[in-house]
Order: C-alpha cells, then structure tokens, then sequence
C-alpha cells in the first residue's frame, strides 16, 4: 500500500527501531531516544485520528470515537514528556523507571479509548444471538483472565514491592480492556475500526500491557528490550489512525465489493482458546508445575468448556437454520411449480430474447396461438418469425429496448401460423437484461387477429355505405378536405326513375338496382378515383384526373346504364342526372352546390327530351 503519509511513518518506525535492534550507542542515549520518540508517536497518532473523526460520510458514532483516541493521544504525549523531563533531570540515569505521572495519564488514556469503546452503539439483537455472543466474550475474557492470572502470580511481582505490584495490576488492566475492547467492537457488529487497524491497535495494546507488567519487576534488565516494550506499541497506533482512513476511503470508492453476504462467525474466540494453551505451555517450561501453572489449566479448561457449550448452541442454530432453509427450498419449488403452471396454461405468448433478437424461452402458449411447438423457435431471430411488411419497423423499435436496461416497447405485429395465416399480435416488450434469472428482453404478445378484424371491419363500416360497399358522404367529404386548397373534379349522380322502381316493385328490388349502379359506377372509375354513396338514389365520385377525367366518368355512366338492369328474372331501366364541377377542395360546399346545380339541370334536359 502506498500511500504518502503510512510509508514515511513505517520508514521512521524501522529508523527508530534499529538503534535498539542493532545496539547503536550507550543505554542512556537509548533511553533519552526512547522517550523523544514516543510523545511524538503519541501526538502524530492524535493528529492521525482527529483526521479520521473527519472523513467525509463517517457516522457520527465513529467520529465520536476517533475524537476520543485523539484526546487519548494527548494524555499519553503529556505523560511521555513527563516521563522524559524526568530521565533527562537524572544525570548519568540509564535505569528504566516509570514516572507516575506517566503511569496516571496512560491509565486515564486508557480508560477514555475504553469508555469510547463502550458508548459506541452496537445491533440490536435477538435472544440467541445475545446468548452467542456473551459465549464469546466470556471465552475472550477468560483468556484474558488466564494472562491476567500468570502476570500476577510469577515470583518477579513479589519481589518488586508495592509499586512493581501496582505497575503490574495495571498492565493486566491494560490487557483486559483491551480484551473488552476487542469483545465490543469485534462481536458487537459495528466497530468503528477498520480491520487493519483493529489488528495493530490490539497488537499494541497487548505488547504495552506486558510490558507494564514486566518491567516493574525486574524480569528483564537493560535498556533495550524495556525501550521496544515501548516503543513498538507507540508506533503501531501511530498507523492505526492512517490504515482506517485509508480503508474506509477504499470502501466509498468501491461501494459493491461491500455487497457481498458479512462473515457470521468470529474467529476471536477460538484465538482465545489457543491464547490459553500458548499461555500454559509457556509457564510449565519457565517455572513448571506452580500456582501460575494451575490456574492457567483451570482457565484453560473454563474456556475450552465454554467454546463445547458455543458449539453445541452453534449445532443447534445449524439445526434450525437447515429446518427454515427446507422449507425455504420447498416454498421455492411450490412457487416454480406455480409459476410453471401459470406460464403453462396462459394465454399469452411469453418469450425472453437475447438482445440479438433471438428468443432464448417461450411458454407453451405458442402453439395454441400461432401452432408448432416450443423446440421449432427457440434459437431463431425474432425477425424471422414477423410479416416482411411489419419486420422494419418492428426491428426499428426493438433497437431501442435492447439498447437500453430498463426499456420498454408496445406495437402490434404479423406472425406466421402453421397454416401460412397471419396473426396479428399486440406485444409488450420490456428490457430486463440486469434482472438475475433473466438477463435479456421479455416479451408479452397477445392474440388480437380478432380484435384487429373487428376493428378494421368498424373503420370500413364508418367510412362505407352498407349496402353498396362504396364509400360513405363521411368519407367521400374527407377525402374532399385532405386536398387542401389545392383543385378537384366531383361529379353527382341522381337516379331517374328509381321511386317508381322502388314503389312499383318493392324495396328489395330497389336496393338491388342500388347495388347494380354502384357496381356500373366502379367499373367506370379508375384506381385513383373515389365513388361514394351519399343517400338514397345520390352517388358522387371525386375524380383524380380533374375536370376532363370526371366527363368521362359521366359519359361512360350513362353508357352503362343504357343497358337495363337483371333484376332476378326482371329487365328494368334505369337512367341517371350528372352534374359535374371543379374548383379548390378548401370550399367543399360551394364545389357540390355546383354540382348539384348542373345535376338538376341535366336531369330537367332528360325530362325535356323525354316528353
């Protein structure tokens, strides 16, 4: 890891360091280094984690909580420097001796991290997690307690007096803080340490809570060894503050490496346990079978009872966890069976394509709606399975919904049956690309060939007449308003004689000879022209070719109505009044007056000739 402010501290601590390592100068020298460093360490540490209380999207718990390592930080650089006035006011002094004001102000330190730890909130947990967890912090404390237990009881204490005594009780303090600290924040399940920097602040506590307790007894001698029973611990914490920084700027910058399932399990327990073995092998090979020595077996045998009784609770939470997961697993398979039944029985085609177009799933609906079976469109492009006329504008759409998650299209589409029909499809397309278990568009479609049908057949009836199948005064004068402004024919056809037909020969025969002209009138006109049926005996046809092309409708009319009408086993005649007019489409009224008015005027000439 590099970084520009823990490399030059590692530098320093191994610059530091190695004076004691390698025996550079005289242990007085040693001891002044020694206590020059470490309120420095103490003050880079207070520094270090007042930054940490100020990271940028901290909870408030965990600012609370480097704030209170910072003012610890303070304390011990206050002590320090009291404990270095005092070696430099004893001349020619190598002997390592703590001052107590030192010792005062590193318990105070102490008991303000302590107090921290305790006033950070923790989960609010269940009865059998409140059981697990007090398991293991009696497992860790017991531990601690065997440490605890062999500092006290080895015979260097006795011999130290009072003061050894009392130095010693404190390290043992020191050591059970630290293993309440370690309990509170390693169970609780929301330390406000980062995992690097858990490790050396406990590694340090640990080294300084021996050394606390050794060194007032004179069981160890010199200079260099009491002073890395110092030092070291200093300059662990001095990166302790750093590493958190720097690992919870790690997590804001990737946020999904935190998504994974949390570890349910500690291993501090179990360090615990081996702790206690470590503890007992060493006090029988140093000082045999003595008083340390029976009560670290006692201890040992607490502690390995306890983690019997957590993996006995553990077996039994194992147990009901495997219960809850069968059924899970049976609920699970009660809802794919569901869920098969559904999509086996639905009534709508449900498919799920690559975003290549090519389908990847479809439901057993298929075959009912356009015939084959499941296995004859899997792996085939969606393109291929839709009307030429449609497939253009359909993968126009779809390009779209591919190209984005979340997407969604509706249109309507040809599909080819078995029998060469085509069905139309109302489809729903969503894309679900990010979707675990699906991973590509989702497609609904649903039979509507009758409802297209239905509706087109609505659409003709609106615009035609019913019994002629020309086009209705509904549409005849929209087609009349499309063209703008711009100039059209329309020519009026008005039936001569059609009453007399009609009461004569009664209305079926009427509507026939209705239909016989309609026919006569479209053989007349040509694909661009427009014939209509306004009423009763009234036709009109908008014709494309203008003036000229609407004369020559009249006149080929009235050459086709020369010949009678088959009705049945009847010959009628019939004859019919055209009036033709042009001019501009954007006066609608004015152009059938027009026609109107001539209409009449061809039919009072037909009246004329007739008499």
């Amino acid at each position: 890891m590099r970084d520009r402010v823990l490399v030059p501290i590692t530098l320093l601590s191994l610059l530091v360091l190695t004076p004691y390592v390698v025996g550079l100068g005289t242990d007085r020298e040693r001891l002044i280094l020694c206590w020059i460093v470490a309120p420095l360490t103490d003050l880079g540490m207070a520094a270090l984690s007042r930054q940490a209380s100020r990271l940028p999207g901290s909870p408030a718990a965990n600012a609370r909580f480097w704030r209170a390592m910072a003012a610890a930080g303070l304390l011990f650089a206050v002590g320090d420097t009291v404990q270095l006035a005092s070696v430099l006011a004893t001349p020619g002094g190598s002997v390592f001796r703590l001052h107590p004001v030192q010792s005062l102000l590193g318990v105070l330190g102490v008991i303000l991290m302590c107090v921290a730890g305790l006033r950070h909130p923790g989960h609010l947990w269940s009865r059998g997690t409140r059981i697990r967890v007090a398991l293991d912090a009696a497992i860790v404390y017991s531990a601690a307690g065997v440490a605890v237990w062999c500092l006290l009881t080895r015979p260097g204490v006795a011999q130290a007096g009072a003061m050894g005594y009392a130095a010693a009780t404190f390290g043992c303090g020191v050591l059970l803080i630290g293993g309440f600290l370690a309990v509170k924040l390693g169970l609780g399940g929301s330390s406000p340490i980062a995992l690097p920097a858990a490790i050396t602040i406990v590694a340090g506590a640990a080294v300084q809570a021996v050394g606390n307790a050794l060194l007032p007894s004179g069981s160890i001698q010199g200079v260099t060894v009491p002073a890395l029973l110092i030092l070291f611990p200093c300059l662990l914490t001095l990166h302790t503050p750093r590493l958190h920084t720097l690992a919870v700027r790690a997590r804001q910058r990737a946020p999904e490496r935190r998504s994974g399932t949390r570890r349910r399990y500690s291993s501090l327990p179990y360090l615990g346990t081996v702790l206690c073995v470590a503890i007992l092998l060493v006090v029988l090979l140093v000082e045999g079978l003595g008083v340390s020595a029976w009560g670290a077996l006692i201890g040992l045998l607490l502690n390995v009872t306890l983690v019997v009784a957590r993996q006995m609770l553990a077996l039994a939470e194992n147990n009901t966890l495997l219960d809850q997961l069968d059924e899970s697993l049976a609920e699970i398979r009660r809802r794919e069976r569901r869920q098969d039944a559904l999509l086996r029985h639905a009534s709508d085609i449900t498919a799920i394509l690559g975003t290549e177009g090519v389908v990847r799933y479809l439901n057993p609906a298929v075959e009912r709606i356009i015939g084959g079976s499941v296995d004859d469109y899997l792996g085939r492009s969606l393109f291929d399975l839709i009307h030429p006329g449609d497939a253009a504008r359909i993968r126009e759409e779809m390009t779209g919904v591919f190209a984005v998650p979340g997407a969604k299209g509706t249109f309507e589409l040809r599909a080819q049956h078995e029998d060469d029909s085509w069905r139309w499809l109302s489809v729903v397309a969503v894309n679900l690309i990010e979707e675990r278990g699906i991973g590509g568009v989702v497609i609904n479609a649903r039979d509507m060939t009758e409802e297209r049908e239905l509706r087109e057949r609505l659409r003709f009836q609106a615009g035609h007449d019913a019994l002629t199948g020309l086009a209705n005064r509904r549409q005849f004068t929209g087609r009349i308003a499309a063209c703008g402004a711009s100039e059209v024919a329309v020519l009026l056809v008005d039936l001569n004689g059609f009453k007399q037909i009609n009461d004569t020969h009664g209305h079926a025969t009427g509507d026939a000879v209705l239909r016989h002209v309609a026919d006569r009138l479209l053989d007349c006109c040509g694909p661009g022209d427009l014939p209509a049926r306004l009423g009763g005996d009234e036709f009109a046809v908008l014709a494309a070719a203008g003036a000229p092309g609407a004369h020559r409708i009249a006149d080929r009319l009235r050459a086709a109505l020369t010949a009678p009408a088959e009705i049945g086993d009847q010959r009628l005649s019939v004859g019919a009044s055209i009036g033709v007019a042009a001019g501009p489409a954007d006066q609608p009224d004015n152009l059938l007056h027009l026609a109107d008015l001539r209409m009449y005027a061809d039919k009072q000439r037909s009246r004329e000739f007739a008499s």
